[in-house]
């Protein structure tokens, strides 16, 4: 302790936060390790394949074996649609949980080790690695930009400071000129 809080280039001192063993383990726990855990629980769940029985389809002519059994329709545009944006919504939030664990995950594994190899983990990398976690935060605007249409959209358009030719296109077309209003530090379209 006396060796990180002495610094003898400027000859002075600094506080330095160590924590003991169980609060390491309590606080890594409770701010990382159980938030992950019901991320990705929730995730599977929400996008854990179903399982749907695959029957071979009949052609129309031929006579079906069994009357009371639904028949097969292939599947519509709307359906192959709906997989489509489920999928790449899965592959979205696979990206951005993944950045978040390989972000914060040595910040919260080093808090945890360094009380039990007795403080020894250098103090550069602890900072390379707690900075490596703020990076996350700074990375999702430009992850959910690149990986999301309608994102990207809005994120155009605010950098832009509201450029028509990033707004989506009308079906109806242009009918009433806008006009813009500031309301509490947010601005408004009135049409």
């Amino acid at each position: 302790i006396q060796q990180r809080q002495f610094n003898k280039a400027s000859n002075s001192t600094y506080c330095i936060f160590m924590v003991n063993k169980p609060y390491a383990i309590t606080c890594s726990v409770v701010a990382f390790y159980i938030p992950f855990l019901l991320m990705a629980l929730a995730y599977h769940r929400i996008y854990e394949p179903r399982q749907h029985p695959q029957e071979p389809r009949q052609h129309p002519q031929e006579p079906r074996q069994h009357p009371q059994e639904p028949r097969q329709h292939p599947p519509d545009q709307h359906s192959t649609h709906r997989m489509k944006t489920e999928t790449k919504a899965a592959k979205t939030l696979c990206i951005i949980m993944g950045c978040f664990c390989l972000c914060w995950a040595p910040f919260f594994v080093t808090n945890i080790v360094d009380p039990f190899i007795n403080y020894t983990v250098p103090g550069k990398l602890w900072t390379a690695f707690l900075w490596l976690g703020y990076i996350n935060s700074g990375l999702n605007p430009f992850l959910y930009a690149f990986l999301n249409k309608a994102f990207r959209r809005a994120f155009l358009i605010i950098l832009c400071c509201g450029d028509e030719r990033y707004r989506r296109p009308s079906i109806l077309g242009q009918t009433v000129p806008c006009s813009t209003t500031t309301i509490n530090g947010s601005t408004h379209v009135l049409r």
